[in-house]
C-alpha cells in the first residue's frame, strides 16, 4: 500500500469524538435490524456514547490536523462539550416519548449520534468546504428527525417545510462559498481573510460573505431568516426539539463568529458591526413580541429561543478577546434552560403534534411537584431571572455592549428580556396559581426523561449560584485565543 494514502495516528486520534459518534451510530442501526429486542437499550448506549464523545475530546492534544481543515483548541472543546451536552439531555427524553408513540427503533439514535458528529465537525472546522459537508451531514439527519414521527400528518408538514427552506439556504451558502472562492482562490478562513486583507475585496467578496452570514442565520433561527422555527417546532417530536433549539444553534453560532472574524478582518467594509448590531435588534424584539401572544408553549419558547440568538449576537458587534467568554457562558447556559424546557413539554404533554396549550398545565406544579419545579427554574432562567444562570449569561453580554460602547443594544436587549418575563411568568403562574383543567392521561414520564429535567433544571440553579468555576475555566479558554 502507498503510503502516502495513509492517514496519520495524529489526524486519526484528533477525529476520535467524530469517528465514535459515527461508527456507534453504525452498529445500532445493524444491531436493530438483528436484534430489535435490544431496542430499550439504545438510549443508555447513545448516552454513554455521546459521554464518551465529550470526554475524547477533552483531552484531545491542541493544534490543527488534517492539513489544517480541522482545529482542536480550548474554544473547540468547550463549544464541543456544549453541544454534546444539549445531545445527552435529548437522547434521556427520548426513551418514554419513542416508546409512547410505538417509535422506538434504531434509526432515532444513530441519526441523533450522525448529527452529533456533523455538529462536532461543524464546530472544528476551518475551511469552507469542510463546513459545507458538515452542515449537509447534520442537515440531512435533521430533516429525518423532524419527520421520524410520520404517522403524524403536521409532523411531516413541519418537516417539508424545513427541508424545502434548508434546501434553498444550503444553495446560498454553497453559492456564498463559491463566490469567496473565486475572489480569493482559497477556501480556507485563514487564507481568504489573508487574501481579502492584502488585496480589494469587491462586490463579490462582500456578497459571498453575506450569502453565508444569511445561511448560518437561517440555521440561528435569526430574523429574518426564523419563519421556519415555529412550525417546526410544533411539529416534530418534543424530545428532538430540545435538540434542535439548541445545539445546531450553538455549532452554527461559531461557525457565524469565524465568518464574521474574516468579514471584519477582511477589507469588507466597515458596516458589519452595523449588520450584526441589526441582526441583534431585530431578533431580539420580533422574537420577544410574538412569543408575547402565543398560547402554544412550544410555538412560545420557539420564538423566544429567536429572540435568545439575538441577545448571543449582541458581542458580536464588537468582535474581540473579550467576547469569547460572554458568548460561551450564554450558549452553556441557554442550551441547560431551553433544553430543559423542552424535556418538561415533552414529558408534561401527551397529545403529540396537537396543540400544546400554556392553560392545559394549570395546577400541575402541585400534582407534578419536581417536574413543576423544573420548568419553573428554567422559565425564570430563560426570563433572566436571578439567581439562575440564564441571569449570568445576560449580564456578561449586556455588560459586553456597555463596555465597547453599545449603550443602545443594552438598553434594547433589557426592555426586550421584560417583555420576556412577562409571557415566561405566565407559565408559572399557570403552574401554581390556576385550578387544574384536567387530569394527566398518557404522559410520558420515565426515569431517563426525569434525570434530563432534574440535571438541566439543578445545573442551571447551582451554577446561577455559585458561577465562580466555571467563569475562571472559560475565562481562561478565552486566554488561549
Amino acid at each position: 500500500m502507498n503510503a502516502s494514502y495513509l492517514i496519520p495516528s495524529g489526524d486519526l486520534a484528533a477525529a476520535a469524538p467524530e469517528l465514535l459518534l459515527c461508527g456507534l451510530g453504525v452498529l445500532i442501526l445493524l444491531f436493530d435490524a438483528f436484534w430489535p429486542s435490544l431496542r430499550r437499550a439504545w438510549t443508555p448506549i447513545s448516552v454513554a456514547g455521546v459521554v464518551t464523545a465529550a470526554a475524547l475530546a477533552w483531552g484531545s492534544a491542541h493544534g490543527e490536523s488534517f492539513g489544517g481543515l480541522l482545529e482542536t483548541s480550548a474554544f473547540t472543546i468547550a463549544a464541543t462539550v456544549i453541544v454534546l451536552l444539549g445531545t445527552a439531555l435529548s437522547l434521556l427524553a427520548s426513551q418514554a416519548y419513542l416508546e409512547r408513540e410505538g417509535i422506538l427503533t434504531g434509526e432515532y439514535h444513530a441519526l441523533f449520534l450522525w448529527c452529533a458528529a456533523g455538529l462536532v465537525l461543524l464546530v472544528r472546522a476551518q475551511e469552507l468546504l469542510t463546513i459545507f459537508l458538515a452542515l449537509e451531514l447534520l442537515s440531512v439527519c435533521l430533516y429525518a428527525l423532524a419527520a421520524f414521527n410520520r404517522r403524524l400528518s403536521v409532523a411531516t408538514e413541519s418537516a417539508l417545510k424545513y427541508f424545502l427552506m434548508g434546501a434553498f439556504v444550503s444553495a446560498f451558502i454553497l453559492y456564498g462559498l463559491a463566490l469567496l472562492y473565486g475572489q480569493t482562490g482559497s477556501t480556507r478562513l485563514d487564507e481568504v481573510s489573508h487574501a481579502l486583507v492584502m488585496g480589494d475585496a469587491g462586490a463579490i467578496g462582500i456578497l459571498g460573505m453575506l450569502l453565508l452570514v444569511a445561511g448560518f442565520g437561517f440555521k440561528m433561527s435569526l430574523v429574518p431568516f426564523h419563519a421556519w422555527a415555529p412550525d417546526t417546532y410544533q411539529g416534530a417530536p418534543s424530545p428532538f426539539v430540545a435538540f434542535l433549539s439548541v445545539a445546531p444553534k450553538a455549532a452554527a453560532a461559531m461557525v457565524m463568529i469565524r465568518l464574521l472574524e474574516v468579514a471584519m478582518a477582511g477589507g469588507l467594509g466597515d458596516r458589519w458591526p452595523d449588520l450584526v448590531a441589526f441582526l441583534a435588534v431585530a431578533s431580539m424584539l420580533v422574537g420577544n413580541l410574538l412569543a408575547l401572544v402565543q398560547r402554544d408553549i412550544k410555538r412560545m419558547l420557539a420564538y423566544s429561543g429567536i429572540a435568545h440568538m439575538g441577545y448571543l449576537m449582541i458581542p458580536l458587534v464588537s468582535l474581540d478577546d473579550t467576547s469569547w467568554t460572554p458568548v460561551l457562558v450564554y450558549l452553556l447556559a441557554y442550551t441547560l434552560m431551553n433544553a430543559g424546557a423542552f424535556v418538561l413539554v415533552s414529558m408534561l404533554y401527551a397529545r403529540a403534534g396537537e396543540q400544546h396549550l400554556v392553560s392545559e398545565l394549570s395546577g400541575w406544579g402541585y400534582r407534578f411537584p419536581v417536574l413543576g419545579a423544573c420548568l419553573a427554574v428554567c422559565m425564570l432562567a430563560l426570563g433572566g431571572i436571578p439567581p439562575t444562570f440564564g441571569f449570568i449569561g445576560k449580564y456578561l453580554v449586556f455588560l459586553h455592549a456597555i463596555r465597547h460602547g453599545h449603550l443602545y443594544l443594552a438598553i434594547v436587549g433589557v426592555l426586550a428580556s421584560l417583555v420576556g418575563v412577562f409571557y415566561y411568568l405566565r407559565v408559572v403562574y399557570v403552574l401554581y396559581m390556576k385550578e387544574e383543567l384536567r387530569a394527566p392521561d398518557g404522559l410520558a414520564i420515565d426515569a431517563w426523561a426525569r434525570a434530563a429535567a432534574l440535571v438541566a433544571a439543578a445545573a442551571t440553579v447551582i451554577l446561577g449560584v455559585w458561577p465562580t468555576r466555571i467563569l475562571e475555566w472559560l475565562e481562561r479558554v478565552s486566554g488561549t485565543l
